[in-house]
């Protein structure tokens, strides 16, 4: 049995986390990753300032979804790990799969859930285990992975042609792609009046993203690249904007909106659009207000839908919904990614039909950064990478 001493930032409550040293062994079932690379997700961020239901019970515990690592060891009884659960529930897992090798770089699917239909059940009761939540991840310089993510088809390789970096920033990309994939618009009606609809953004559409951090511009990228002819990026200051610029070019149309009422960016964005505003609308960021703000900005002439995150109900009464009242427009959740849509990510990166070069900020922060620096930097408006081994 091979064991490892590795750093680790441990959470243990909010504003409470310390770098400390785990002892991690590779049992029989078992794998160990090197950690090259981690990304901070805004959850990890949220969970610093206030903590989580789901993960403050478990604590201490390491968090750190966003992984690229290397394989470091590989249990003895690995190749026989052929009974698969979750996204694999119910098929036989090749020998090709189970055939790990040191060395080969690897990122990992957090959510280990059921599926129906080929869909991931974001179900609690029906989660088999939750990477960072109840299983120690990547913020540290190695991360054992347990049977589960192995069985369920959670480990996936990464070949040399995608970075550290882009490895890491499979997971938010593929979350981002997961709430397009699952947007609709009406493309008619059969001869009863059933309405039959079309998934992602419109084809030669235009589309807007609220906000301006990696993930925000990863939908805008994702939307050009999946049929919008247009895209404009809501920010809310001039040095947001050149940021947006600097990193997709004439990719997209940057927006100021700081400063203004909804009044005044939804007439700003009328005179851009002749009127129409847009066929599908991203509010990328968790502040409600973005929310409220996406609920005005669909085109009046139907087929709208939007992609947000949750907000606060009393935050967007004031928008209005007639839009949604006479299903000319709809919203869907943006959170969470099935395994599958990993895997497209993972080949488009391949493929050279997608890139991820540039999301991450310059700063390589490392455990000789504070802790709390690393939890609550801006990082540069880009998002925030840990080395485990600088």
């Amino acid at each position: 049995m091979r064991k490892f001493r590795s750093k680790a930032f441990r959470y243990h409550a909010p504003g409470d986390v310390r770098l400390g040293t785990l002892d991690i062994d590779c049992g029989p079932e078992d794998l160990v990753v090197k950690v090259l690379a981690c990304g901070r997700c805004g959850t990890d961020k949220a969970i610093f300032a206030k903590g989580h239901p789901k993960v403050d019970p478990n604590a201490p515990i390491v968090l750190g979804h966003e992984i690229c690592g290397e394989v470091a060891a590989v249990g003895d009884d690995v190749p026989g790990l052929t009974e698969g659960i979750g996204y694999k529930e119910g098929q036989t897992l090749s020998a090709d799969y189970l055939s790990f090798r040191l060395g080969e770089r690897v990122t990992v699917q957090s959510r280990i859930a059921r599926y129906e239909n080929g869909l991931l059940v974001l179900d609690p009761a029906k989660d088999i285990t939750i990477l960072s939540f109840r299983i120690d991840a990547g913020y540290s310089q190695y991360m054992k992975v347990p049977p589960e993510l192995i069985r369920s088809g959670s480990v996936l390789r990464v070949s040399d042609r995608i970075s550290d970096e882009a490895a890491a920033l499979v997971e938010p990309a593929s979350c981002a792609l997961e709430s397009i994939f699952s947007t609709v618009h009406p493309v008619g009606v059969d001869g009863d009046g059933r309405h039959a609809f079309r998934t992602g953004p419109k084809p030669g559409g235009r589309a807007a993203v609220i906000g301006s951090g990696t993930v925000s511009m990863i939908y805008a990228r994702l939307l050009r690249l999946e049929g919008s002819a247009e895209v404009f990026v809501l920010v809310r200051s001039k040095e947001k904007g050149e940021l947006v610029r600097r990193v997709l070019g004439e990719e997209v149309r940057t927006v100021l909106t700081g400063g203004k009422s909804d009044e005044e960016i939804v007439g700003e964005l009328e005179a851009q659009t002749d009127g129409r505003l847009f066929n599908d609308v991203s509010a990328a960021c968790g502040d409600p207000a973005a929310q409220r703000l996406m609920l005005q900005l669909y085109t009046k002439d139907g087929g709208a839908c939007g992609a947000c995150f949750g907000g606060v109900r009393e935050r967007i009464d004031g928008a209005d919904v007639d839009v949604h009242h006479y299903r000319a427009a709809l919203t869907i959740g943006s959170s969470g990614c099935s395994t599958q849509t990993m895997e497209t990510v993972i080949r488009w990166l391949e493929e050279d039909r997608l890139s991820l070069d540039g999301f991450c900020s310059p700063t390589r922060y490392s455990f000789a950064t504070p802790p709390e620096e690393f939890f609550t930097t801006k990082g540069d408006g880009l998002k925030p990478m840990l080395y485990p081994h600088d």
